[in-house]
């Protein structure tokens, strides 16, 4: 069987779960969608685990699926309805076809060898997206079990997919390491930095009324790698020093994992309380104006892949205020404000500098906004055509 005829297909199994349940996407999912948009343009199919099988989805019911976003605000009685009919119509029956290639962009199924005995048996050749190694090298911001896992997802991988596709020489750095650790082979491995895909910020919605300007914004999942926990410290501090004139600190994010500090000052700091706002289920619209309206992204995180959200900030020519992971630098260069993430002081130096309308420090990222590299979507696919032609 020749390239050209053989079976593509995007292993969507976590968008249908995040589908099910009316979860607004991450990271993860937003290229999950990607990969599934990209299959779809070049004539291939879309794909779940069931069971330890790989099952094929009806084409005709894809729409919600690629729409990439999660109506927000909606009651449990939509939720029961929209599960009801996914689980209808998008009941997979038939297995995908023997040879086929898979694109695996989530880390949904990749711990489970009765899934990979299946990869094997029915000699699918696996295009799997490693996102990090945050669970092995930081297995204390992640679930006890997680490193394990982790550490199954990668060995699996390594030793049974065509090939890896990663978001950063970092992250390849991290596999490559992992492979000569545990004595592993290493399939070829391709870098292909992500794009983005907000709305254009013309056509983005108004954000939320309670925003007032200045506003600084932290975007992504509470969790304690995050470091949500300095810059709401942070935030009590400033509201003893300015007062009303505090900047606004909005916060979009779903509320993850091992983070009770950050949520005990969420609900029950009555300092911050005037001058934090949360936003749980924004959507890609309001992200969109989030990111357009505010002084600056924060992100103080201790470990990142990517950081998608400092590549979305800068590309809508927003400053960032972040920490000096490799990751980010690799694409963000000297463009950012960079703090470490245990450096309060120097966090707190910049925010209240940004926060002055004559702020010197704020012009000088301006100006230097023009020089981001940006990345596409384009590009991206183009990199993971090349590496699917060249392991014909």
């Amino acid at each position: 069987m020749s390239a050209s005829q053989t079976p593509i297909f995007a292993d969507v199994t976590r968008l249908v779960r995040r589908h099910i349940g009316g979860i607004q996407h991450s990271g993860i999912d937003r290229v999950n969608v990607e990969y599934a948009r990209w299959v779809n343009r070049i004539g291939g199919g879309l794909c779940v685990k069931r069971g330890s099988q790989i099952k094929q989805l009806n084409g005709k019911h894809w729409p919600g699926l690629l729409v990439g976003e999660i109506s927000s605000g909606e009651g449990a009685k939509n939720r029961l309805r929209r599960a009801a009919i996914l689980l209808a119509t998008l009941l997979p029956r038939h297995t995908v076809p023997k040879e086929s290639r898979i694109f695996v962009s989530t880390h949904s199924w990749l711990a489970k060898k009765e899934v990979w005995n299946q990869v094997q048996h029915n000699e699918y050749k696996s295009y799997v997206f490693i996102h990090d190694l945050i669970p092995i090298d930081y297995p204390e911001y992640s679930h006890p079990r997680e490193k394990r896992l982790h550490a199954l997802r990668l060995e699996n991988t390594l030793r049974r997919s065509a090939a890896i596709i990663v978001n950063s020489r970092c992250t390849e750095g991290g596999v490559r390491r992992f492979a000569v650790e545990n004595n592993l082979p290493t399939p070829p491995i391709i870098v292909a930095p992500l794009g983005y895909k907000l709305p254009n910020p013309t056509q983005a919605s108004d954000s939320d009324p309670r925003i007032k300007s200045p506003y600084f914004l932290f975007l992504g999942t509470i969790e304690a790698r995050k470091n949500h926990l300095l810059l709401l410290n942070l935030w009590r501090d400033l509201a003893h020093r300015l007062g009303a004139e505090t900047p606004k600190l909005v916060i979009a994010g779903r509320r993850g994992w091992e983070c009770e500090q950050v949520l005990d000052l969420l609900d029950r700091c009555e300092a911050i309380r005037p001058h934090v706002i949360e936003l749980n289920d924004a959507n890609d619209h309001a992200i969109a104006a989030l990111i357009r309206g505010s002084r600056a992204l924060l992100l103080p995180s201790f470990a990142e892949g990517f950081g998608m959200p400092v590549q979305e900030a800068l590309a809508l020519g927003t400053p960032v205020i972040c920490s000096p992971l490799p990751a980010i630098r690799e694409f963000a260069g000297d463009i950012p404000d960079y703090a470490e993430p245990l450096d309060g002081a120097r966090w707190r130096d910049l925010i209240l500098e940004y926060t002055r309308p004559d702020s010197e420090l704020w012009v000088a990222q301006k100006l230097r906004l023009p020089e981001f590299q940006d990345t596409t979507w384009e590009n991206h696919f183009k990199m993971v055509q090349n590496c699917l032609m060249n392991s014909a």
